[in-house]
């Protein structure tokens, strides 16, 4: 009977992919913008800038918006090619509202203002906690919505003022960018490029433009170099970063933010990377990157300079001019300082009280004054722009890439080959995981001897609770361990529409059961012969084992899911252990259970996986009547069984509800990635700030 259900252990999954894939549809998006409802203007996103001029007919869509009106008019004539972005701003604040009681706090103070052409490389300097990332992040359209949180100022692109809820059609590239650690180079540029141009360009243009992407950004001779992280072997640092910024060029941004490119790197290595950025400046990409205490050497490779202090404007301008504007004020660099030290010494704040505090907080109210005054002179637009700065010309940028470029089969194909690759090329955790399992089995198998006298009725039904619970505890924390990690990587791809969360999840499922039924065999097969489990049940044995772990890290993943990193995952998952614990089936009697708690033991991971194994062992089982005993004489597994009510349970009911317990958490996770997408912040009107 159990057989044949083992046979067909993957019929309740097929099951459940297939009608998830019914929810699915594939299309074709992109970002949309336009002016007074007249034209829609094309970004080329599938080629490389100055590079397969043969491919230019591969466009994204931006279509008109005029104050509410959204116009989309795919016309031939009307189209044009935006290669230069022009980035201007203007009294950007922030604002993060307190406790009651307490004066909210000010992140920025609406003093900024300067501009970004392209060609040319924006710095965003200042001492720690003066707001650069944040700025960053508010120019780019970034910001985190929070209730918290109110951001004012006005943004132009090309001239032209872009809505409150406008996006930046623009690369951003964080201070931290997590990638698979397994993958290579060229397989992590191979899977972004055939997600995003799979349909517009053929296999051999699809290799023209990964290899044109690293022998741009200096990774040619790293091409099939594991990417690796802080705990396995692989790229440097600067390296992961220019991979980074050539993840984002398979789009041909015009304009780049980068939030700290060179932290963390040596001198050399952070040459190197702002190295490349002057490299794409100098094709026509407009740059904009925060930069933490650069060398001189660093420091001189951007065109122009934006300082920040505690939230104020300090300087905008030229990197050339600002040693001089300094020494005009009295703040006179010696011979042998370089101008990046001598700013931020100007610029940051002296602790300690006593005359050195008051010199610096006067020395940084005077150069925000000064630039107050300067930064009115400041042209943010175009001379030859039909704008002015009150706005009466609004665009705005909305991205209705929704949906993927590539195709759901598609998309579920390269992530399987991702996640299979990730799978199995982790020799270490592999590895581990055998001598864990092994060691596990062999420790049971030295402990338990079972014979068919009265005592081993006993051990039988510890010895499988005790591989129901080793079982769910080893496969929930492996998962939340490392979910959460994935999760971040995931979400991210996610957020650029690469792919979906279903393909992703199926990937997932499929590419972990092959080791999961090793893993199971290999723990199985030692525990069940060494132990002296029963003649007959090896095979239902084994599948019931591998079922309860696939359910075990399937609930890991809706934890995983739900949580917003490891230390909660971690922490969420002590009581829910503990609950299936209690519940199992045998701690504590369905009629003693609280009223509003009974619903516990019908989703009891443990119960469910204890109740299959005790149910596969015992029947047919006949016992001796003789020597030691527990409790009243049992002659039949039946009897046996009796003792936890477990008499007359069907082992289909059992496995149909770890199916059920699999299926549920897959949906769960799926739905928790699926709605959790992140929302950014609008940035008002200066005129409507406090």
């Amino acid at each position: 009977m159990m057989h044949t259900k083992h046979n067909k252990v993957l019929m309740p999954l097929l099951v459940w992919l297939s009608s998830l894939l019914l929810l699915s549809t594939t299309n074709q998006g992109g970002l949309v913008m336009g002016v007074n409802g007249q034209r829609t203007i094309t970004n080329l996103g599938s080629k490389l800038k100055n590079n397969f001029s043969s491919n230019k007919n591969k466009k994204q869509t931006y279509t008109a918006v005029t104050d509410d009106l959204v116009v989309d008019e795919e016309s031939s004539e009307a189209e044009a090619i935006i290669d230069h972005v022009d980035l201007a701003f203007d009294g950007i604040k922030m604002i993060l509202e307190t406790k009651k009681g307490q004066n909210d706090r000010i992140l920025l103070d609406g003093s900024i203002r300067g501009r970004a052409q392209p060609g040319r490389m924006l710095a965003i300097m200042g001492p720690s906690g003066s707001g650069k990332s944040t700025l960053l992040h508010a120019l780019a359209g970034k910001i985190k919505d929070s209730p918290k949180l109110s951001l004012f100022g006005h943004r132009y692109i090309n001239g032209e003022q872009l809505s409150p809820d406008s996006a930046v059609p623009a690369a951003f590239i964080e201070q931290e960018v997590n990638f698979f650690p397994h993958m290579t180079v060229k397989e992590t540029l191979d899977f972004r490029v055939e997600l995003k141009l799979g349909k517009q360009l053929r296999k051999s243009d699809r290799d023209k433009v990964v290899d044109e992407l690293m022998e741009t950004l200096g990774l040619a001779k790293s091409a099939n170099t594991i990417v690796g992280n802080t705990k396995i072997r692989g790229l440097s640092g600067g390296e992961r970063k220019r991979l980074s910024i050539a993840c984002e060029m398979i789009s041909s941004p015009s304009i780049i933010f980068l939030d700290e490119p060179t932290s963390g790197l040596d001198s050399y290595q952070a040459a190197q990377v702002v190295s490349t950025l002057r490299n794409l400046a100098n094709k026509g990409n407009t740059v904009i990157a925060v930069i933490h205490q650069p060398s001189q050497h660093v420091f001189g490779m951007f065109d122009d300079l934006l300082l920040l202090s505690e939230g104020r404007q300090m300087f905008f301008g030229e990197v050339g001019s600002v040693r001089g504007h300094l020494e005009t004020l009295g703040y006179k660099a010696p011979a042998e300082m370089g101008t990046a030290e001598h700013v931020l010494e100007c610029i940051s704040r002296v602790n300690g009280g006593g005359k050195a505090e008051k010199d610096a907080i006067d020395r940084i109210h005077r150069l925000a004054e000064e630039c107050r005054a300067m930064s009115q002179k400041v042209e943010i637009l175009p001379k030859d722009s039909a704008a002015d700065e009150k706005g009466h010309h609004m665009k705005r940028y909305i991205d209705k890439s929704h949906r993927p470029k590539a195709g759901i089969l598609r998309q579920f194909k390269l992530l399987l080959k991702r996640a299979l690759k990730e799978t199995f090329r982790g020799k270490a955790a592999i590895i581990i995981k055998i001598v864990q399992q092994v060691s596990i089995g062999v420790i049971y198998g030295g402990i338990y001897d079972l014979k068919n006298n009265q005592a081993s009725i006993q051990d039988r039904f510890g010895l499988l609770s005790l591989i129901a619970i080793g079982a769910t505890n080893m496969a929930v924390a492996g998962t939340i361990r490392a979910f959460p990690k994935e999760k971040a990587i995931v979400e991210n791809e996610m957020a650029f529409n690469l792919y979906r969360t279903l393909p992703y999840f199926v990937a997932k499922a499929l590419s972990e059961i092959p080791l999961i039924g090793i893993f199971s065999g290999m723990f199985g097969t030692i525990v069940y012969k060494m132990c002296g489990l029963r003649s007959g049940g090896f095979k239902n044995f084994l599948g019931l084992v591998t079922l309860h772990t696939i359910a075990s890290e399937a609930v890991g993943l809706v934890i995983g899911a739900i949580s917003s990193t490891s230390d909660v995952a971690l922490a969420l998952f002590p009581p829910i252990l503990i609950l299936n614990i209690i519940f199992d089936g045998k701690n504590i009697s369905e009629e003693n259970t609280p009223k509003l708690l009974r619903w516990i033991p019908k989703v009891g991971l443990i119960r469910w996986g204890f109740e299959a194994l005790a149910l596969n062992e015992f029947e047919g089982l006949e016992f001796e009547t003789g020597g030691p005993r527990r409790g009243p004489i049992a002659k039949t597994g039946e009897e046996a069984l009796a003792r936890f009510g477990l008499e007359g349970r069907d082992i289909k009911d059992s496995v149909k509800a770890l199916w059920a317990i699999v299926g549920a958490s897959w949906t769960l996770s799926f739905l928790g990635l699926s709605l959790t997408r992140q929302k950014w912040l609008e940035m008002r009107p200066p005129e409507e700030a406090p």
